[in-house]
C-alpha cells in the first residue's frame, strides 16, 4: 500500500531568529518614530544643552521602562504564538496519524473472511472519505478496486464467499448515494475506475459524474440491473469492450456531455444494454 500523503502546516522560523527579527522592528519603527518627532520640532540641536534636572531624568525613565515593557511585551507575544502555532501543528500531524490508522483498518475489513466485516469496512472507508478531503480520491478509489476484484456468484464455482453479491451491492449503493444531488457529501469530481469490474446489479441511477473520466472499460455485467436512468455524465465515460452476460445496464434517460465509447454501433446495441428512446 502506498504511503498517504500528510497534510503539514506551514513551517516555522527558529525562535532565536523569530525574535531577533521583531526586535530588529521594533527598533527600527522607534528609530523612525524619533527622527520624524526630531524633523517635526524643527531639527533643534544637541550641542550645549543644560544638565538634565530631575524631572527631565524621571521622564526618560518613565520612557526607557515603557520601551522596555514595550519590547517584554513583543517578546511575550511571540512565544505564545510559537507556542500556538506548535500546538497547531501537532494536532494536525495527530490527525493525519489517525486517518491512516482508520484507513489501514478499514482496508483491512474489506480483506476479512466474513462478509459482515466487509460490509463494515465498505461503510468505515465511505465515512472517511466524508471526513478526509485530502485522501477522499484514495477512499473511492479502494471501493472501486474492490468492485474490481474477482467475483464468483455460482455458490459451486471456486472463489465464492457467503454474502459477497450483498457487500458489492451494498458498495454499489454507496457510491451511488455520494453521487445524487442529495447527497451531504459528494464524491462527483472525482474519477471512477470501473475497468474490468464484475457487476451483478446496482442502484446508480440519477447519479452526476463531474469528473474526467468513467470506465466502465472490459467490465462485465452478469446479472441483475445496474441502474444508471437519468444519469448525468459531465465526463468521459466508456463502455469499450463491456461483456453483457446476462446483466443489463440501464441508460435510459441518461445524459452525456460527450458521446460514450462503446464497442458496437450506436444504432445496434447488444442485449443488456438499454439506451436513451429505447422502451
Amino acid at each position: 500500500m502506498s504511503r498517504l500523503r500528510r497534510r503539514r502546516g506551514p513551517g516555522l522560523w527558529p525562535f532565536w531568529a523569530a525574535l531577533a527579527s521583531v526586535i530588529a522592528i521594533g527598533v527600527a519603527v522607534a528609530a523612525t518614530a524619533g527622527l520624524l518627532l526630531w524633523i517635526g520640532l524643527g531639527r533643534p540641536s544637541m550641542a550645549g544643552h543644560a544638565p538634565l534636572t530631575a524631572a527631565e531624568l524621571l521622564d526618560l525613565t518613565r520612557i526607557a521602562l515603557v520601551v522596555t515593557g514595550g519590547i517584554g511585551g513583543v517578546v511575550a507575544l511571540v512565544v505564545a504564538y510559537r507556542r500556538q502555532r506548535l500546538h497547531e501543528q501537532a494536532e494536525v500531524r495527530e490527525s493525519g496519524r489517525l486517518f491512516n490508522e482508520r484507513f489501514v483498518a478499514a482496508s483491512a475489513q474489506l480483506g476479512h473472511d466474513a462478509a459482515a466485516v466487509r460490509l463494515a469496512g465498505a461503510y468505515a472507508m465511505a465515512g472517511l472519505a466524508d471526513e478526509w478531503p485530502d485522501q477522499l480520491h484514495a477512499c473511492v478509489d479502494v471501493l472501486c478496486a474492490y468492485l474490481r476484484l474477482p467475483y464468483a456468484p455460482d455458490r459451486d464455482a471456486d472463489g465464492w464467499r457467503t454474502g459477497e453479491r450483498e457487500v458489492r451491492l451494498s458498495i454499489i449503493r454507496i457510491i451511488g448515494d455520494h453521487l445524487r444531488p442529495s447527497a451531504r457529501t459528494n464524491w462527483r469530481d472525482h474519477n471512477f475506475d470501473f475497468t474490468g469490474a464484475v457487476f451483478d446489479g446496482g442502484d446508480l441511477d440519477e447519479a452526476i459524474f463531474t469528473g474526467r473520466r468513467v470506465s466502465f472499460q472490459a467490465a462485465r455485467f452478469i446479472g441483475g440491473v445496474l441502474h444508471l436512468e437519468r444519469a448525468r455524465f459531465l465526463a468521459t465515460v466508456s463502455f469499450a469492450d463491456a461483456q453483457f452476460g446476462g446483466g443489463t445496464v440501464d441508460l435510459r434517460g441518461a445524459e452525456f456531455a460527450m458521446p460514450p465509447v462503446f464497442s458496437h454501433p450506436a444504432d445496434q446495441p447488444p442485449p443488456g444494454l438499454l439506451l436513451a428512446g429505447q422502451p
